[in-house]
């Protein structure tokens, strides 16, 4: 038997199938009272978004190399995330950055004692 493997539980893919028609088969203006990744009251168009987003994971894991390497450490992701910001901001100098950017952006480190 197919399963779809969720967060918490595995679906026999005819139920998601047919859990898929379904919310394609109703108005746009639906409300549901959760979606399939909170707890918290979405629409019709966000539950379409979180089916098509968990398809295209599914899709993506199968790619060699997918998941693996230290630029998919959350660490990694959060210094990036932080660095961005501090390079998104005008006329900040910046202290320290990544090996990648240090070239790129040597102009905005910082060159003290």
């Amino acid at each position: 038997m197919l399963v779809i493997r969720t967060a918490n539980r595995d679906v026999p893919l005819k139920a998601y199938v047919q859990a898929w028609k379904q919310v394609l088969a109703e108005s746009s203006e639906v409300e549901y009272s959760e979606g399939l990744t909170g707890y918290w009251s979405v629409s019709r168009d966000e539950v379409l978004s979180q089916f098509r987003a968990g398809l295209h994971d599914r899709i993506n894991r199968h790619i060699p190399g997918y998941g693996v390497g230290r630029k998919w450490d959350s660490d990694w992701q959060r210094c990036i995330a932080n660095v961005a910001r501090q390079l998104n901001t005008p006329r900040l100098i910046i202290h320290w950055l990544p090996k990648e950017l240090k070239e790129r952006f040597a102009h905005r480190l910082w060159e003290g004692e």
